[in-house]
């Protein structure tokens, strides 16, 4: 069994062997508890007290014995942490799965001690059964409540393991931060003092595991989410991030921007102004956001976070959809004309040196150039409004300038098609919009549609990208999308 993976599986193995043990045959229970060791500090090298003797007589009784004669070996164990004890520690740590294999035991190996006494039950446990009689075997009848569910206990239980095993692995978690926090040469004080913490938690662990044998599931749990809290207290002070509290920023980023989004639509709305696709874009952020605040709830820390940058993604497709003009919109168009006129010079000089009769096109990028530098003008004048108008005119010249020069038409065409399916995409929103509000289920073709606004955003690349044949093809996808939602409805 490895220590630094307590799955879900071998958790119920265990735990349904020391119940057994516990309940049937006591004596192997108290006998072993006789054996535990209670580790009150780190172990390594130098160390000199009664826990040492205690964990060379564990490696000495599982397989990895010390030395064959004298100080260390079996019946003839030391207080006293050296070479050899060092050198059965790394054998055992590689065993068990603890890395670092370092030779000290930490929190980390101490951690993997009291699984591998849970563990060793087991065996035990198996050994008693297959030697009991078949009357002792026979289950005990449970008492049953009028009224109460027999699988109650069983969610708990369920309950309880899952929460042993998030502590398990956040444990796990902030012993490697502490590590990393040494090797970045953090102070010595604090990551003895972490580590002592972490110590600590580990034997509040093997309390709530302890528990969750006696069958107190609900106390099992409880101190399980407690140990959690503070092995992630941890794991932050030594410099890391939990996933939980990364989800946790993140989801409430992205709500801010989600009610921000909001405001602008309704006062756009209010000012008669044209918002396009973002409300359907906004609705689609919504439910991503409720997925993601349920998976965050699950404890699904990494889905929660994807579900949450696809939200952020959608809302900020929809802040571009209003046609409310912002220093960032202003800005983008101006970068993007200046590309523009550097792209189309470079192909206007070559179509020069080809011999090809230039004069029209070198007039209109002169035009081009002067609205460039007007579009500047109204930016530093912080007139957003009037710099993305002359960044656009000026990227019109430009057009004009690469087709006077036999530039081909396909651009045209493709941008066309682009914005025929962006027209398409809204009325369908509207036509779901409508039957929502009438009680109909539209879930379905949200859903298509949302597919459909995923071929869009594939077709904008390839516009980008100036694939032309590839824009067709995802238009034609979007638009088969969106007749497939219209038969939904």
């Amino acid at each position: 069994m490895k220590a630094s993976v307590f799955s879900r599986s071998s958790l119920f193995i265990v735990a349904a062997a020391i119940l057994a043990i516990v309940f049937v045959f006591p004596s192997v229970s108290q006998a072993q508890s006789a054996n535990e060791c209670s580790f009150s500090g780190t172990l390594e090298m130098g160390v000199i007290n009664e826990n040492v003797r205690c964990l060379q007589k564990y490696l000495n009784a599982t397989g990895f014995q010390l030395a064959t004669e004298g100080p260390g070996s079996p019946g003839n164990e030391t207080n006293k942490f050296g070479s050899l004890t060092e050198a059965g520690v790394i054998k055992w740590q590689e065993a068990k799965g603890v890395s670092p294999t370092s030779g000290i035991f930490g929190p980390k190996s101490q951690a993997a001690y009291l699984l591998d006494l849970l563990a060793s039950l087991e065996a035990k446990k198996a050994e008693q059964v297959a030697q009991a009689p078949v009357a002792i075997l026979s289950p005990v009848p449970q008492p049953q409540v009028a009224g109460a569910s027999i699988d109650v206990d069983a969610e708990d239980r369920v309950d309880a393991g899952d929460a042993i095993e998030d502590a398990m692995q956040m444990i796990t978690g902030a012993e490697d931060q502490i590590d990393d926090a040494r090797e970045d040469g953090d102070d010595e004080e604090d990551i003895d003092e972490m580590e002592d913490d972490l110590r600590g938690i580990v034997e509040d662990l093997f309390d709530a595991m302890m528990l969750y044998f006696d069958g107190d599931y609900e106390e099992a749990e409880k101190l399980a989410d407690e140990v959690l809290d503070e092995a992630t207290d941890v794991l932050e002070d030594a410099g890391g991030e939990s996933e939980k509290s990364e989800a946790e920023d993140l989801l409430d980023d992205v709500q801010d921007l989600l009610e921000d989004i909001d405001d602008l639509i309704e006062e756009a709305e209010d000012n008669d102004i044209d918002v396009n696709d973002a409300p359907g874009l906004l609705k689609k952020a919504e439910r991503l956001m409720e997925d993601a605040e349920e998976s965050f709830d699950d404890g699904v820390y990494r889905q929660a976070v994807s579900d949450a940058l696809d939200a952020e993604e959608s809302l900020e497709d929809a802040r571009d959809e209003i046609e409310i003009v912002t220093e960032r919109d202003a800005n983008d168009a101006v970068e993007d004309a200046k590309d523009a006129y550097e792209e189309a010079e470079d192909e206007i000089d070559e179509a020069d040196e080809d011999g090809e009769d230039v004069d029209d096109a070198e007039d209109l990028l002169d035009d081009a150039e002067r609205n460039i530098k007007r579009a500047e003008s109204a930016q530093d004048d912080e007139d957003w409004q009037a710099a993305l108008d002359f960044a656009e005119k000026a990227e019109d010249e430009i057009d004009d300038a690469l087709d006077s020069v036999g530039g081909s038409d396909e651009e045209d065409d493709a941008e066309e098609m682009i914005d025929d399916l962006k027209d398409e995409l809204d009325d369908a929103w509207d036509e779901v919009e409508e039957a929502e509000e009438d009680g109909d289920s539209t879930r379905d073709a949200e859903e298509i549609l949302e597919e459909a606004e995923e071929f869009l955003e594939k077709a904008e690349d390839a516009f980008d990208d100036e694939d032309w044949d590839d824009v067709e093809e995802y238009v034609e996808d979007a638009e088969d999308a969106i007749d497939d939602a219209m038969d939904e409805l």
